[in-house]
């Protein structure tokens, strides 16, 4: 039998429907249903939508991929139901999207263009680069283990302001002349950029530079063992001598980074690679005179005056223009040094500006949005994005955020927003609550509370048993916070159970209160973003539980709900 979905969820409290817009929002990107043409007694099908057909394995499908903290509080057929009812949401809130025409809107057009150009080009370079790099670990594992950068070296270092100074200390050194004589001592931290002495810590590929060693000096450095002394090398401030004192090997931080470092090579060299594939493939003829003229007006400094229609190179079916170059010039030299003379422009061209033309011709001819995985996920995206757009549109732009609002808002829920709250109590903690309950008795017959705390007292960290306790850390004090923010000062207190957790120390407590802040809100102005948060927040369930209610009125006539079918597939499942 065929029922509404009217018919069929009248019970659903407040609480519920609340709990179920949350999960629906915040389950967006799972929304995963196909309009199929099922045949009406198809018993898989357990609720339609218009034209959509949900089924039971669409529904298990949505369970699973929900996150464990939205998971419903029920159990069984009637979890289902309301994982399905969440489901249908999505499926009204898509006909309502459609029914406006948001997917024509230029705006949604220009946003979903530019996400589906992404993943494409994300899919095209995994399927053209990545997957084609071939580097095993092991591979990785050889060429750190013959590279220079696998060790770390100690160094004694020599400067001199001129190359003859620089000679002179050189030939001291070949006539005997003992380095440690004409370093000096080794050099603290803070003399790192001293002239001379010894680099007090081992330095490796990583690191040098902290102690004023440029990568370049680096280089010819490592390529020294241990005991030889390099020529002399220019630096800012002159001429640099450096012996290798010892050596150790690199740790394992040092590898990872080198394995990153080689792995990026590697996808550059292929990245090369496809991109001389496809300038053979589609027959791109470069025009050396207008990368020439391009390069002039570049060093310039005088973009402007490129005339955007100009084309500097050609492939079949297209141009590369001057306006592809204006577009991605700027954007690239944010990012990387780029040359202004001809070969910079020219290199620039080749490595940036083609591939940029290329790639995306090369992923629509090669039909990659039609691959069943990747039109899946453009499927399935497009539809949460025209759903998030609808509730973007009657949600979250109807929300009021004047500062009349949030003010009065602020006003009527001060609770929210009160400042923290600290207690000093002096306290015993006991194994049991017989001895507690004694020793209440010895305090109330005056004995000194401070005295026993430090005899009998199981709290760590606390002898005497006096310390401060802050709203903040329930964490750590559990029962003992809530009964202490609710007790009188002076009086003494318990036993209070204490739950043991990993982070708090159980038992039973016996305290008093010896002073506490008083309890007050904290400034509007200091809290106006927590408010402005809790006051949206509220809005946007309320706003929508509200859009949700006139979709279900406004498609009563095409949601049907399957309950026998749902109830048949549960039973078959368990079995």
């Amino acid at each position: 039998m065929i029922f509404s979905a009217k018919c069929t969820t009248p019970g659903l409290g407040v609480q519920t429907r609340v709990k179920m817009a949350a999960r629906a929002i915040g389950c967006l990107s799972l929304v995963i249903i196909a309009a199929c043409s099922s045949p009406q007694d198809d018993t898989s099908v357990v609720a339609r939508v218009g034209e959509v057909a949900i089924t039971f394995e669409d529904l298990q499908r949505f369970k699973s991929d929900m996150p464990p903290l939205l998971f419903s509080e029920r159990e069984g057929v009637a979890a289902l139901e309301e994982y399905l009812q969440a489901m249908i949401d999505m499926e009204l809130l898509l006909l309502e999207a459609q029914r406006r025409q948001i997917d024509s809107d230029s705006d949604f057009v220009e946003q979903w263009e530019q996400k589906r150009g992404e993943k494409l080009f994300q899919e095209f370079v995994k399927l053209e680069i990545q997957d084609k790099i071939d580097l095993p670990q092991e591979e990785i594992q050889r060429q750190w283990g013959e590279s220079k950068w696998n060790r770390l070296l100690k160094l004694a270092r020599i400067r001199s302001s001129t190359a003859d100074e620089a000679a002179q200390v050189l030939r001291a050194l070949e006539n005997g002349t003992p380095f440690e004589k004409l370093s000096g001592q080794p050099l603290t931290h803070h003399q790192q950029g001293s002239p001379q002495g010894t680099l007090n810590s081992y330095v490796g590929r990583n690191n040098i530079e902290e102690f004023g060693v440029s990568l370049d000096v680096a280089d010819v450095l490592f390529d020294l063992a241990k005991g030889e002394i390099s020529e002399p090398l220019k630096v800012e401030a002159g001429y640099d001598i450096y012996k290798v004192l010892d050596e150790r090997p690199a740790p394992a931080s040092y590898y990872l980074i080198f394995s990153q470092g080689t792995l990026m090579a590697a996808f550059g060299e292929r990245r090369r690679a496809l991109i001389t594939e496809l300038m053979r493939e589609y027959n791109v003829e470069l025009d050396p005179h207008s990368i020439s003229e391009l390069a002039a007006i570049v060093a310039q400094d005088n973009v402007e005056a490129i005339d955007a229609e100009g084309v500097v190179g050609r492939y079949d079916g297209g141009q590369i223009t001057l306006a592809d170059f204006l577009a991605l010039y700027p954007k690239v030299r944010r990012v990387a040094s780029v040359g202004t003379d001809s070969s910079g422009i020219d290199e620039f061209v080749r490595l940036y500006l083609v591939p940029e033309v290329l790639f995306p011709v090369a992923i629509e001819r090669r039909g990659l949005a039609q691959e069943p995985a990747i039109a899946d996920w453009l499927r399935i995206k497009k539809r949460a994005m025209l759903i998030e757009e609808l509730r973007r549109r009657d949600v979250e732009e109807h929300v009021d955020l004047s500062e009349d609002v949030l003010q009065r808002y602020y006003e009527t829920n001060l609770h929210r927003f009160m400042e923290d709250r600290e207690v000093t109590v002096q306290e015993i903690l006991v194994a049991t609550q017989e001895e507690a309950e004694t020793l209440a008795t010895r305090i109330r017959a005056g004995e000194d509370m401070a005295a026993l705390a430090t005899r009998h007292s199981i709290r760590q960290g606390n002898d005497k048993g006096r310390f401060h306790i802050h709203s903040f850390e329930r964490v750590v004090f559990g029962e003992l916070l809530t009964e202490a923010l609710a007790a009188e000062v002076g009086v003494l207190t318990g036993p209070v159970a204490i739950t043991a957790t990993p982070h708090r120390q159980g038992g039973f407590s016996l305290f008093e209160v010896l002073e506490k802040t008083p309890e007050k809100p904290k400034p509007y102005d200091a809290v106006v973003k927590q408010v402005r948060y809790w006051w949206t927040k509220g809005e946007e369930n309320r706003l929508y539980n509200e859009l949700i209610d006139r979709l279900r009125e406004k498609y009563a006539a095409q949601i049907f709900i399957h309950e026998d079918h749902l109830a048949a597939m549960y039973d078959a499942a368990q079995l």
